[in-house]
């Protein structure tokens, strides 16, 4: 005697025999980064900076849930994952991040697109990353959010802590975290774009984003945020708050090397690219 299916059962099975797969194939995948490169290298310079400076708001938030994290005890780990939310609305809600962009090097090299609109978006989503991170951080010490400079709260007081931490690295230790960190960011870009749901662009996201975050690695737009918000609530006088820059050039560098050299690691992504180029119109 037979057993009757479940509604549940029915509805694996339907699942199981439609041949979903929750991820692009190479060919889908080497064309849907293609043509997201195309549309960044052509994007007008206002969209780029409004876009730009929504990404550092975007990475500023993460920051700060960040530090809200930690400083409820929540520990390394679930701040990283908190941390991630600033990725995930930057590429699920749309926005323009310089370290991600880095991706747009495949185009350049594939010949999609030439460098100088590379470095045309790199420079104006730089720009405007930091114009964006600087106002979040302005917003949030504004709020009262940390205290005041005469009287912190344990969120000032960490803020402050983690600007400090991050001004005493040395340039060759902020290139090396810098690389190390932009080389997840990537890896995390190119997950979640050969994801075909939205649920699973935002795991492919997560992981990547939550091990920088715990192994203390850095990343140039998050600390855009970061160092200005505890300058700020240390009380830092605005010729002071350029102590930020010795952090964040070394860190740029080492973020661009990152991005690069995991690209290079993935020689099969071009060599994908160049074939589709060749073989059809993108």
């Amino acid at each position: 005697m037979g057993v009757a299916a479940t509604p549940d059962s029915s509805r694996s099975n339907d699942i199981a025999n439609s041949g979903y797969d929750p991820k692009l194939s190479n060919k889908e995948f080497s064309k849907a980064i293609s043509v997201l490169g195309i549309k960044k290298a052509n994007t007008h310079l206002w969209q780029l900076m409004l876009l730009g400076i929504l990404a550092g708001i975007y990475i500023g938030l993460g920051a700060q849930l960040y530090l809200v994290a930690i400083s409820s005890g929540l520990g390394k780990i679930v701040g990283g994952i908190v941390f991630s939310v600033g990725l995930v609305l930057v590429l699920i809600a749309g926005a323009e991040l310089f370290t991600g962009n880095v991706i747009m090097l495949v185009g350049t090299v594939t010949g999609l697109f030439s460098f100088r609109k590379l470095l045309r978006n790199w420079t104006t989503v730089y720009v405007a990353n930091f114009l964006g991170s600087i106002l979040t951080a302005i917003l949030i010490w504004q709020g009262g959010l940390l205290g005041s400079v005469d009287k912190l709260n344990a969120l000032g007081a960490l803020a402050v802590s983690v600007s400090k931490y991050k001004l005493s690295l040395t340039f060759g230790e902020c290139v090396i975290r810098g690389i190390l960190c932009n080389a997840l960011v990537i890896l995390a870009i190119i997950m979640s774009t050969m994801a075909k749901d939205i649920i699973s662009k935002i795991v492919c996201i997560i992981f990547p984003i939550m091990t920088f975050v715990a192994c203390g690695f850095e990343h140039c737009v998050a600390n855009m945020f970061l160092i200005p918000l505890g300058l700020l609530a240390g009380g830092a006088t605005l010729s002071e708050m350029t102590a930020m820059f010795h952090n964040i050039v070394p860190v740029t560098i080492g973020n661009v090397i990152g991005g690069v050299a995991i690209l290079l690691i993935h020689p099969n992504r071009i060599r994908q690219l160049k074939i589709l180029r060749s073989s059809s119109k993108i």
